[in-house]
């Protein structure tokens, strides 16, 4: 994708097109900031400009040229063989790295090992030894660290030497949504670029686009619980969690007519459920992480109906109890933050509803 394609995200593109106009691009960058914001399309729209043999100059509209603060971009021609196969992910200098291609390592006990984190063997294989040859195509040698902020301690110390001396034709772009995740050793090697988040506007109209079918409110209610990531507003659409939010407020609203034993079995099932999708779309996780990250959506969602309750009560006749509402999130927070110490999730749910701070 050409850089001109990166949308709100100005401040990153400035920063790029002043190293680009000076001819003094870093050779290690740490994009950083919420997922699904643009990181990675930046980073391959950089790729392919440093990659292409006949870069183009494009005038930008005003209205993005504004935004940018430049009124013209430099970028990949995306017509030369280069750009056609950095987009095709098939170009030889051009590596896009992240924690399942432990898949494809050469040793077989790397192979059998659950790809949990960016581990120091793929980093070795798939980066440190690479960098040092020559660039098959003969222009440069890029590697995208696809959330990098995933990489453990030994891993990001046996990448310091590479970030602060790679050899002249070799850039390296790391994708970081944690930056606190990271040591400091490994911060002060990169020039690090932040990435806001996106307007609701634009991820409703993209939410349009990428996912025609959703109606009006399930577009709505993606495109703001999103929190400016279009990203996690597509995955929202796709695991049909407004439909979710749905049966979970009709739940609990009538958390009073029903024992906290049905009401724990609802949540749970409905984490399970959850756990199942996830568990699909990245199958190195264990049941047990999934089904903690399935009950981790469901508080958040519990969570975000307190706060809609909120928001329409400011405007009703009759407003809430907004400190009842305060506790009751404060309460589901406090339950994630359990989850995250490896409790029992079943009993989470159970105290969480006993304690009648819900009701």
């Amino acid at each position: 994708m050409p850089l001109s394609e990166v949308r709100h995200q100005g401040a990153a593109l400035r920063r790029i097109q002043q190293a680009l106009s000076r001819d003094r691009v870093p050779h290690a960058y740490l994009f950083h900031g919420p997922d699904g914001v643009g990181k990675e399309t930046l980073a391959r729209g950089l790729a392919q400009l440093l990659l292409c043999g006949r870069p183009d100059e494009v005038e930008l509209a005003a209205k993005q040229a504004a935004a940018v603060g430049l009124p013209r971009l430099r970028q990949g021609c995306g017509r030369c063989d280069n750009c056609r196969l950095v987009a095709a992910e098939t170009h030889p200098d051009f590596h896009l790295v992240y924690r399942q291609l432990h898949r494809d390592h050469p040793d077989p006990d790397v192979r059998k090992r659950k790809g949990l984190d960016l581990g120091v063997d793929v980093l070795r294989h798939f980066v440190i030894d690479k960098v040092g040859l020559t660039p098959l195509r003969g222009r440069a040698k890029v590697f995208v660290l696809r959330n990098a902020d995933e990489m453990t301690v030994q891993a990001q110390n046996a990448l310091l030497k590479t970030l602060e001396e790679p050899p002249g034709a070799t850039f390296i772009v790391l994708l970081v949504s944690a930056v606190d995740r990271l040591l400091p050793t490994t911060l002060s090697r990169c020039q690090l670029v932040r990435f806001d988040g996106l307007p609701q506007s634009f991820i409703r109209k993209k939410l349009g686009e990428f996912r025609g079918g959703l109606s009006a409110d399930r577009v709505e209610w993606c495109a703001r619980c999103g929190e400016g990531s279009l990203g996690r507003a597509l995955e929202y659409a796709d695991d049909e969690l407004f439909e979710l939010y749905q049966r979970l407020a009709a739940g609990l609203t009538r958390l009073g007519d029903q024992s906290d034993a049905v009401s724990a079995k609802a949540w749970t099932d409905e984490a399970s459920a959850l756990g199942e999708r996830y568990r699909k779309r990245d199958p190195d996780i264990t049941d047990a992480e999934a089904t903690r990250r399935g009950l981790t959506t469901v508080f958040h969602l519990a969570a975000a109906w307190y706060v809609d309750l909120l928001r329409a009560s400011a405007n009703a006749a009759k407003p809430i109890d907004a400190e009842s509402a305060a506790v009751a999130i404060n309460r589901l927070a406090e339950a994630e933050r359990q989850l995250d110490l490896n409790a029992n999730t079943q009993l989470i749910v159970e105290t969480l509803l006993a304690a009648r701070c819900l009701k």
